[in-house]
């Protein structure tokens, strides 16, 4: 009686585990072009509206998802990516997000221009600027020396020229499945180049 009711247990935990469902394909591998049209839209979203809630939220996961796919290698600028990550900006969070997505939006909707890394660094700024500006909008105290004085070059007609050639020559790499949440600091590699001692001269 005990080997006949053993087995039964047996039977129902197999047939249980036959049941689970896989995990969601999506959570890794390769990003599918669906995805990619969806990260760039909310890329854009969240240039107009990056305090509100419900674009916050699509915000959070096109980061975790572009992070996660296999297929996506976006170049960072290390000098930049601690600049926009200051610990004392309360809104560094969505700043560091928007330069990482709009790297990332860059290379989707210009793949013929994926070799330019100068290119997508001045758009990717650009981006993050258009963020700043609609975050003041909400916050006018939400004030920023590092990227007050980013809008003042882009203002003058200066600021491509001066991401330009400051730009890393080999930048470090942002890739799936080596992104390190703590901080939004990505884990960055494959990269000879140094962070400048002083990151701040990056802007003058």
């Amino acid at each position: 009686m005990q080997k006949k009711h053993t087995a039964w247990i047996s039977a129902l935990v197999l047939a249980l585990l036959c049941t689970v469902p896989p995990k969601r394909a999506s959570a890794q591998g390769t990003s599918t072009p669906e995805e990619r049209a969806r990260w760039a839209e909310i890329t854009h979203k969240l240039e107009s509206n990056p305090l509100d809630e419900s674009v916050n939220k699509d915000g959070e996961w096109a980061l975790n998802r572009l992070s996660d796919a296999h297929d996506i290698h976006v170049p960072l600028c290390p000098a930049l990516l601690g600049e926009f990550n200051d610990a004392k900006y309360k809104y560094r969070h969505e700043i560091t997000r928007q330069y990482m997505l709009a790297s990332g939006a860059f290379l989707i909707e210009n793949p013929a221009k994926a070799g330019d890394v100068a290119a997508m660094n001045v758009a990717a700024v650009g981006s993050v600027l258009k963020v700043y500006s609609a975050i003041l909008q909400q916050k006018s105290d939400a004030k920023s020396k590092v990227l007050d004085d980013l809008l003042k070059k882009q203002s003058q007609g200066k600021l491509d020229d001066a991401l330009r050639r400051h730009w890393v020559p080999r930048p470090r790499f942002w890739r799936a499945g080596l992104f390190h949440r703590f901080g939004l600091i990505p884990r960055l590699y494959k990269s000879t180049a140094s962070i400048p001692a002083n990151p701040a001269s990056f802007l003058a």
